[in-house]
């Protein structure tokens, strides 16, 4: 029987079963990593919507928080808006003593300033019947705008339009 005088030395029969191990183990790597691009770009900020199309694009429902309440808007395609004010905290979370205030009104939109004309409010008190708002950005799934107060707020889209 011979043997080879180099230990290092690998047969034929040894080399093809590392190759298919080597190529399987490279694609699995090229796999993850383009998995692993698809995600990042998949989680990527959706595109801000063009000014010309901000009425069309606010119609749906949306939930925020200004100040200790938390709000949720409807604008409805004919002009008028609801709005649902709910009280949060301690109080109001645990034992159920927050009352839900509801505006309504008509809501028009004139390059990036919306203005609301409250025509209605049940469980609340209004200091002004009129109020607009200025829109800082906008995208399909989030709006952030300014009060004619100063008060910046986010509002997360919660149906579509």
């Amino acid at each position: 029987m011979y043997t080879n005088p180099n230990p290092f030395a690998v047969s034929r029969s040894e080399v093809v079963p590392r190759l298919k191990f080597l190529t399987w183990r490279s694609g699995l790597w090229v796999c993850l990593l383009v998995l692993g691009l698809v995600g990042v770009v998949a989680c990527q900020r959706p595109v801000a919507i063009a000014e010309a199309d901000y009425r069309k694009n606010l119609i749906g429902d949306w939930v925020g928080t200004v100040g200790e309440m938390k709000e949720s808007m409807s604008f409805r395609a004919d002009g008028s808006f609801i709005a649902q004010l709910h009280p949060q905290g301690f109080i109001s979370d645990t034992l159920s003593q927050g009352v839900t205030g509801t505006i309504r009104g008509s809501w028009t939109i004139a390059g990036k300033i919306i203005q609301l004309k409250v025509l209605s409010a049940e469980d609340e008190r209004l200091s002004n019947r009129a109020a607009s708002s200025q829109i800082l950005a906008f995208d399909p799934a989030e709006l952030l705008i300014k009060s004619d107060q100063g008060v910046t707020t986010r509002f997360i889209r919660t149906t579509g339009h």
